[in-house]
């Protein structure tokens, strides 16, 4: 059996969570860790945790909303499902990197399908089974027939997390078994891409701005840290257009 899933529910709601309880025990690889009523409690204990926890979310509590709490943690490696009345924050649950969004009330088929969903390309490690110049094919444990097809130049960014890399494209999150080194490694002769941070690294196509530390690649921001600023902004200095006049003047 596939290892199990630690999960967390967050939702202010007695019933809501009642509902929740009963359809994670349903589920075969789920697990209650905890529960919270009060967001800001969730956002102190979650904030400091390493392990990939599933946590079901509710957007509209007190003194935190849901998305507040969730745009803090989004540099972590846990995953969200939320799980909301408000259809309008869809866009906005996104933008903090949930990987789902359920709208009450909803049954258990549906959220059997929306955790199978996460689970699968969340939890199920995948291994990078072929490799050229463009692209990784990853192959699932389990499934010798079947191979997925990652465009290099699809990649956002990679997000290290213990001995697993999470490849994000614009329509996907991929889990992969591998260490961020060694992604590293494979993707040294590719010139798009830069390791910015210990758990990072970018594709350069995607980067819209630079703001002191973030880096804003459209759909996702991601943090610098001075170990890699100067191999990125050394790159950065080399797409920057200036006045020739004015680099003759530093010279």
């Amino acid at each position: 059996m596939k290892n199990s899933v630690s999960c967390i529910i967050v939702d202010d709601d007695p019933t809501a969570i009642n509902i929740l309880q009963d359809y994670i025990v349903e589920m075969p690889r789920l697990k209650i860790n905890r529960i919270f009523t009060k967001p800001v409690d969730a956002l102190s204990e979650i904030s400091i945790e390493s392990n990939r926890q599933l946590i079901f979310l509710d957007i509209d509590m007190p003194a935190l909303s849901g998305l507040q709490l969730a745009d803090n943690l989004k540099h972590k490696s846990h995953n969200i499902i939320f799980t909301t009345s408000y259809p309008e924050f869809a866009l906005d649950a996104f933008k903090v990197r949930a990987k789902h969004y359920l709208l009450k009330p909803f049954n258990m088929g549906d959220f059997a399908v929306v955790v199978n969903e996460v689970l699968s390309e969340c939890y199920d490690a995948q291994h990078i089974a072929k490799e050229n110049e463009g692209a990784f094919f990853l192959r699932t444990n389990g499934e010798r027939g079947r191979l997925t097809k990652v465009l290099k130049k699809d990649i956002i960014y990679l997000q290290g997390s213990n001995n697993h890399v999470h490849i994000y494209t614009p329509t996907n999150d991929y889990s992969v078994y591998m260490t961020i080194k060694e992604m590293e490694e494979k993707l040294q002769e590719n010139g798009h891409f830069y390791r910015v941070h210990k758990s990072y690294i970018i594709n350069t196509a995607y980067v819209k701005e630079i703001n002191g530390h973030k880096i804003d690649l459209g759909k996702y921001e991601v943090l610098m840290t001075p170990q890699y600023k100067e191999a990125f902004m050394g790159f950065i200095e080399d797409q920057t257009l200036v006045s020739k006049r004015l680099r003759d003047q530093h010279l």
